[in-house]
């Protein structure tokens, strides 16, 4: 079963009243996507067509519809859970890397699951945490894992901060997302720039897996 199709039995477990053009606005796809989808959840007795008043249409799905929900939800949270596990196991290793590289403190930038995963990955190391970073200013975002998260214009003139302060040293900045509008924020400090070393977290699970 794709993805559209069990979004498509989710929402109408939820509300079995949708029409295809909301359920298509729901899913993000094209009304004749939503109909298709409709029509061969039906022919494989997923789901039930049941007139309502009028002309309109309740969508119902059968006891071998929900059965389906139930064993792919379950599918998709092993591999989910697996996934979680196996980057963690993956990212300790490099942090672990970088420990016995000198390094001492990293940073992290993004505030979504590989974020998270990353963390806690880093728990699991002698490395300490320096500060999240989000590009995100919505409130939010402002909280993360229970630690303060900072705008990338809070954290780069907080950094330049203590540059005029301390020896110059190398700050480590493990992006979880795209590092592009970070490295587009950092050529705004020109006397910093020697000094961060961005990693992109996702071209290095990618060499490795």
């Amino acid at each position: 079963m794709s993805k559209s199709e069990l979004n498509t039995l989710l929402e109408i477990k939820k509300n079995p009243s949708l029409t295809q053009r909301s359920l298509s606005r729901k899913l993000n796809i094209s009304l004749g996507l939503t109909n298709a989808i409709i029509k061969n959840l039906i022919h494989r007795g997923l789901i039930k067509a049941k007139k309502d008043v009028g002309r309109k249409l309740l969508y119902i799905i059968t006891p071998k519809g929900m059965a389906n929900v139930s064993h792919l939800m379950y599918t998709r949270f092993q591999e989910t859970l697996h996934y979680y596990h196996y980057t963690k196991d993956i990212l300790t290793v490099y942090l672990m890397k970088l420990y016995q590289q000198g390094e001492r403190t990293v940073n992290i930038y993004g505030t979504g699951q590989l974020a998270e995963i990353t963390y806690y990955a880093g728990i699991s190391t002698p490395l300490k945490l320096n500060a999240i970073i989000t590009d995100d200013p919505s409130p939010s975002k402002r909280n993360f894992l229970g630690h303060e998260v900072l705008t990338l214009s809070d954290f780069i003139e907080k950094y330049s901060q203590q540059l005029s302060e301390k020896s110059q040293k190398e700050l480590v900045i493990i992006s979880t997302v795209n590092p592009g509008k970070l490295r587009q924020e950092i050529k705004k400090y020109q006397n910093i720039q020697g000094n961060l070393k961005i990693i992109n977290l996702e071209d290095i699970l990618k060499n490795i897996q």
